[in-house]
């Protein structure tokens, strides 16, 4: 299949320009294209459609000079201009990709939250900066042996965006991340954290002097001390209190659990803003679902988890065009007005491509000429 040309891409990556050579930029150009367009996002194939040798590709991905950092500045300075004046949101997580090959470097095992099983691949620290508007991915970091830890790598992230003049107004994790010193780091820019906790988190009830495992508190609240409340059509039963977590200044902590869902277990959220009250805590935690999709569309529209590389460099530069694949793909349909999934702008970029395509190869008076381009593009 031919690499169907799609103007609005290139448009749109005009930012990345000069972090490549000119021809490195063409070569990047084609391959975000390719994770966009095709169906199968192999290297081989992306190649093949464009008429570009594997070896040159592969060595885009491999070898090539890469100013990673320039890249990343640019694309900051362009969130940065879209943002502008928006309330922002920082979602922090990490996501698992299954690698069993032999000699793939920094692999190991990782634990799976999902399903509960240990699995053999690479661990990537990802965020995403939301607006009620536009939501763009930040670049990756790939976790390993000789990295930071996942912590380190969120305060680092949240010190980069500070650098850069992104004003940054909530930042959401699961309870992973909820730790002491990242949700310092938060609150010293000026942002409020809602995060979940666990249970073994032990904290003072208003102006107690004794500190207790949340999981002791939990199972002694009683039905006659929760309050029912509504987010988006779903009741809760909430407990809501200011409580202090060691190392940190008060914090509202409110004990949830959904009514409609039979046997639901209670869930633990805190919100550093003290005054919010429990309906604030949860809808503003449930925005956090979309890095969970982001991880979804991207494993299975955009060939995060398909490509196969051995070295790190390939492995990692790979994970930064997905992210910028990603990103145009969403400022398209923010240009553009229009409302999609990853999948159905995929879709709808593919079949405006080939619909233009049809168009070029009608106009060509040659007839012979018109249908060996026709079977070329289509039939091959």
């Amino acid at each position: 299949m031919r690499l169907p040309k799609i103007k609005e891409i290139s448009n749109t990556l005009n930012f990345a320009k000069k972090a490549f050579t000119k021809g490195s930029f063409r070569h990047v150009q084609s391959y975000i294209g390719g994770l966009i367009s095709l169906n199968k996002k192999t290297v081989n194939k992306i190649a093949k459609s464009t008429n570009k040798s594997h070896s040159s590709l592969n060595r885009i991905l491999n070898e090539a000079k890469f100013e990673k950092e320039k890249l990343e500045k640019r694309y900051l300075k362009k969130i940065k201009y879209l943002f502008k004046n928006a309330i922002t949101f920082l979602l922090i997580d990490d996501t698992l990709v299954e690698r069993n090959g032999k000699h793939i470097e920094l692999t190991q095992k990782h634990h799976d939250h999902n399903s509960g099983n240990y699995i053999k691949g690479h661990q990537f620290f990802t965020s995403i900066l939301y607006t009620g508007f536009l939501q763009l991915p930040l670049f990756p970091e790939l976790y390993s042996p000789k990295s930071n830890s996942k912590i380190e790598m969120a305060k680092n992230l949240v010190d980069k965006l500070k650098d850069n003049k992104i004003k940054v107004n909530n930042v959401l994790f699961d309870s992973w991340y909820s730790d002491e010193k990242l949700i310092k780091k938060c609150k010293s820019i000026g942002a409020r954290v809602i995060c979940c906790i666990k249970t073994n988190r032990k904290l003072k009830i208003g102006n107690s002097w004794k500190y207790r495992k949340l999981s002791f508190i939990s199972e002694r609240i009683s039905s006659q001390k929760l309050k029912k409340c509504e987010v988006e059509s779903k009741v809760y039963e909430v407990w809501s209190s200011s409580v202090s977590l060691h190392k940190l200044p008060f914090v509202r902590l409110i004990i949830s659990r959904d009514v409609n869902k039979k046997n639901s277990k209670n869930f633990h959220l805190i919100s550093t803003n003290v005054e919010d009250s429990p309906e604030e805590i949860i809808s503003t935690y449930k925005i956090r679902w979309n890095i969970e999709t982001f991880h979804r569309d991207m494993k299975q529209n955009l060939g995060f988890a398909g490509a196969f590389f051995r070295r790190e460099s390939g492995i990692v530069r790979h994970s930064i065009f997905v992210i910028l694949a990603f990103a145009v793909l969403n400022l398209i349909m923010f240009r553009r007005g229009k409302t999609m999934t990853i999948g159905e702008c995929c879709e709808y970029l593919r079949n405006k491509s080939d619909y233009n395509l049809v168009k070029e190869i009608v106009v060509i008076e040659d007839k012979p000429t018109r249908l060996n381009r026709f079977e070329e593009v289509f039939i091959s």
